[in-house]
């Protein structure tokens, strides 16, 4: 009896222990168990439909509402997102393009915004990676944006982040990439909806490809191309500067204007509307915030020229193709060239620049409205150091300016340049 007593206190002992033995080994498990008892998730074990959710930005409200096929915007930064109009009066535009009197676009680093009131009002089509450094519409549907990751250089940002060509066939309520780090810069200008130029790069594809037109040794600033075949280049050969042609697309080149110059030809735009047609802005040196140029027309293919601005300066010596103290033409706007903008054979504007006439800088804008025979140098000044401009015509056009450390600020003229109002203030440059 006292042996069986024995065994049943031990084995109630034995199970004593194991059942305490099991509770401790459980008890840590529970404290981590939630309340309702589910099974714990780490944050490396998430859903994937919780992990997609999670990963994807938010769909996109105002504008027309498009987004990508998951609901959401797509998160990829060369694809397009469309976006609500707060944003608009908060980008630092510095590029512009109207195609009528109401309506146009501009744009800055992450935005495209569209109007359809002449400038008073801006709507966000567009924001992404990037800074919308210009524009390129045929009309108001078919339309190229040039966007770099630096607006002060189309070239790969600091991220590897490489310059896109965005196109748009809706007039900009949709945006998509159809190059990256296409070998074009910000000089963009397409003549169809295959055809297009950025200096000597041409496409036939609408600008997905692109390809490099021969030019000649020594080219100063950009050559231009007003078709595969007509282009013009400005070039340097010891003393003298040279405008040539090509008519082959650029196998061959004939100088058809050879001119000496005391100072050297440091850069060159040429803009051209018909075949005959053609103006060459040539810059000089530059020195003291100055910067000397000389503004050339030709109506008969280069055969003659007429100079229509000739500014020479204290810092950047005698203007391009003429000597110290001779002044064969007018003077142009600023104290160093900024955009030059052709709309026909009779009409052209030019944006000038002086960074020391004002505490901001001053912006003026000069033109001629019978071919270069006359010009005339506006006298409003509108406070900046950078300025890109759009005409329609010989009357209407828009200027956007910008400063130091000053919102960007819309201006419209509807005279021609003699005056500009102010129509709408955007954003500032992040300091």
């Amino acid at each position: 009896m006292t042996f069986m007593k024995s065994s049943r206190l031990l084995i109630l002992a034995a199970v004593f222990i194991l059942a305490l033995a099991a509770g401790c080994q459980h008890q840590p498990a529970a404290a981590n168990t939630p309340a309702n008892d589910s099974p714990a998730v780490s944050a490396d074990q998430e859903p994937a439909a919780q992990q997609e959710e999670s990963s994807a930005p938010p769909a996109a409200s105002g504008g027309n509402g498009a987004s990508d096929a998951s609901g959401g915007a797509p998160a990829d930064p060369s694809k397009p997102v469309q976006s609500s109009e707060p944003a608009a009066n908060e980008v630092a535009v510095g590029s512009v393009q109207f195609v009528s009197a109401t309506e146009g676009w501009t744009g800055g680093p992450g935005a495209v915004l569209h109007t359809k009131d002449g400038g008073k009002t801006w709507e966000t089509q567009y924001q992404g990676a990037g800074s919308a450094q210009s524009f390129s519409f045929l009309n108001n549907q078919v339309g190229w944006a040039y966007v770099s990751p630096n607006r002060e250089a189309g070239q790969a940002g600091k991220d590897g982040a490489q310059a896109r060509l965005l196109h748009t066939g809706d007039g900009g309520a949709h945006w998509s990439a159809v190059a990256e780090a296409a070998p074009i810069g910000p000089d963009i200008r397409f003549i169809s909806e295959q055809e297009g130029f950025s200096g000597n790069q041409y496409t036939a594809d609408g600008g997905k490809t692109w390809t490099a037109l021969p030019i000649p040794a020594n080219t100063k600033g950009e050559p231009f191309f007003l078709t595969k075949d007509q282009g013009w280049a400005v070039t340097m050969k010891d003393s003298n500067y040279e405008i040539q042609l090509t008519k082959d697309g650029g196998k061959t080149w004939k100088p058809v204007w050879t001119h000496a110059t005391v100072s050297q030809v440091t850069g060159a735009t040429i803009r051209s509307t018909e075949s005959s047609d053609v103006w060459v802005l040539l810059v000089g040196e530059t020195g003291m915030n100055q910067t000397s140029y000389t503004l050339l027309h030709s109506k008969d293919e280069g055969k003659s020229w007429k100079p229509v601005v000739a500014n020479s300066t204290a810092g950047g010596g005698p203007a391009p193709g003429y000597k110290i103290n001779e002044q064969a033409g007018p003077k142009g706007p600023g104290t160093k060239p900024g955009q030059l903008i052709v709309v026909n054979p009779q009409t052209a504007f030019l944006t000038g620049v002086c960074p020391p006439c004002s505490d901001m800088g001053a912006v003026t804008v000069g033109w001629t409205q019978d071919g270069g025979i006359t010009w005339t140098n506006g006298e409003q000044q509108l406070p900046g150091v950078e300025a890109e401009a759009s005409f329609i015509d010989g009357k209407q056009g828009w200027i956007v300016i910008r400063g130091y450390d000053k919102p960007s600020v819309l201006y419209r003229t509807q005279d021609g340049g003699k005056k500009w109002d102010a129509v709408h203030t955007f954003g500032k440059p992040a300091s």
